[in-house]
C-alpha cells in the first residue's frame, strides 16, 4: 500500500467528526434563532410541530453556511450566551480560528488524493505521511470544540 495515499479509515473518522460537530453547531444556531425542536405535548407523541420551519432553515441556511461564516455566526452567538447567562464557561481560546482549521483539515481529506499540509502544499517529499498528523490534529480540535460547544446547550 502506498503510504501517501489517503487511508479510507482516516477519511471516515474525519467525516464522522465533522458531521457530529455540524449537528452540534446547527443545534446551537437553531436555538439562537428560536427554532429549537418543538414536540407535541401529548404523552408518547413524537410529532415535531415546527418540522417545516426547521427543514427550511436547515436547507436554505445551515446547509449552505461555509466554515468562515459558521465560525463568525457561532462566535457571535457564544458572545451573546456568555453575556446573557453570566455563568462560567470553560473558554476555548481562539475559537473562530480553531473552527476554521477544523474545516480546513476536513477539506484536505475530502478533496485530495495525496496529503497536504495546512499551508495547502502537497507533502510528497516527506518521509512520513501527513494523513496521520492531520487526522490527529482534527481529532484534537474536535474534542476541544465539542467540549466548548456543549456548554452552550
Amino acid at each position: 500500500m502506498d503510504p501517501f495515499k489517503l487511508p479510507k479509515e482516516l477519511l471516515h473518522e474525519v467525516i464522522i467528526r465533522t458531521i457530529e460537530l455540524d449537528n452540534l453547531s446547527n443545534q446551537i444556531i437553531r436555538i439562537s434563532f428560536g427554532l429549537d425542536l418543538d414536540w407535541e405535548p401529548e404523552e408518547n407523541s413524537a410529532v415535531l410541530l415546527n418540522a417545516k420551519e426547521i427543514k427550511r432553515f436547515t436547507d436554505f441556511f445551515l446547509d449552505n453556511l461555509g466554515a468562515s461564516s459558521r465560525a463568525d455566526l457561532l462566535s457571535d452567538i457564544v458572545d451573546d450566551i456568555i453575556k446573557k447567562d453570566q455563568k462560567e464557561f470553560k473558554p476555548c481560546k481562539d475559537f473562530k480560528n480553531k473552527l476554521i482549521k477544523f474545516y480546513k483539515i476536513r477539506n484536505i481529506f475530502a478533496h485530495n488524493l495525496y496529503p497536504k499540509g495546512l499551508d495547502g502544499y502537497t507533502k510528497l517529499d516527506s518521509a512520513v505521511p501527513h494523513w496521520i498528523e492531520l487526522n490527529n490534529r482534527h481529532k484534537e480540535l474536535y474534542e476541544e470544540l465539542k467540549t466548548f460547544l456543549y456548554q452552550l446547550l
